[in-house]
């Protein structure tokens, strides 16, 4: 299958299943943030895990490079506009970039190349979003408190994220987005099917 440009149906459907995408991204993250410091810290797994059949759905009906950089993208803008951490859009826009030119852009696509280039995207996502409670712990500390998160729920979060079950966290979001894509591909194979990418 050729690689071909994004028209602007594709741009249109691009965007709305972002939105969806964004929307779903929201909802997991509050639900695990009040649930406490130990679900929160392993919000992005549960994200990817949630938003595999979305992100398949749109790698299906628009299989072209570009696609998941634009979601990638406006998820990342989005999450500086609701007030995240930077570190959390970067990992969005970086990750979307990065497993979009690596795995989508270069020769024929396939289904192990959108899996795999998801994956990609939400294990950069997953230590975007939790590596700043290390790396940079006392400005993530300063944001969190004056958005009004009490001290042991901060302290809570700052001991999840010691070594070495950052790096468990992180591999976490990497699995996640890893099955999050096969769930999807399998929920969704009709429409892989019609666009040529799998045989019925």
């Amino acid at each position: 299958m050729k690689n071909n440009k994004l028209v602007g149906k594709d741009l249109i459907l691009t965007g709305a299943l972002t939105a969806v995408m964004f929307v779903i991204y929201m909802a997991v993250s509050i639900v695990m943030s009040l649930a406490g410091p130990v679900t929160n810290v392993f919000y992005p797994a549960a994200v990817s895990l949630v938003n595999g059949i979305v992100m398949m759905l749109l790698l299906a009906k628009v299989p072209k490079f570009g696609a998941l950089s634009i979601a990638g993208v406006i998820q990342g803008l989005l999450t500086f506009l609701v007030g995240a951490f930077w570190t959390v859009g970067a990992g969005l826009i970086v990750g979307a970039l990065f497993a979009d030119l690596l795995f989508i852009g270069l020769g024929e696509i396939s289904t192990k190349k959108m899996i795999t280039a998801y994956a990609v995207f939400s294990g950069i996502f997953t230590f975007g979003a939790i590596s700043p409670m290390k790396i940079f712990r006392e400005a993530y500390m300063d944001l969190t408190l004056s958005n009004g998160i009490s001290q042991e729920y901060v302290d809570g979060l700052i001991k999840m994220t010691e070594w070495p079950m950052l790096t468990v966290i992180i591999i976490t979001g990497f699995v996640c987005g890893f099955i999050g894509g096969i769930i999807g591909l399998n929920v969704l194979k009709k429409h892989f099917v019609k666009a040529g990418l799998v045989q019925a």
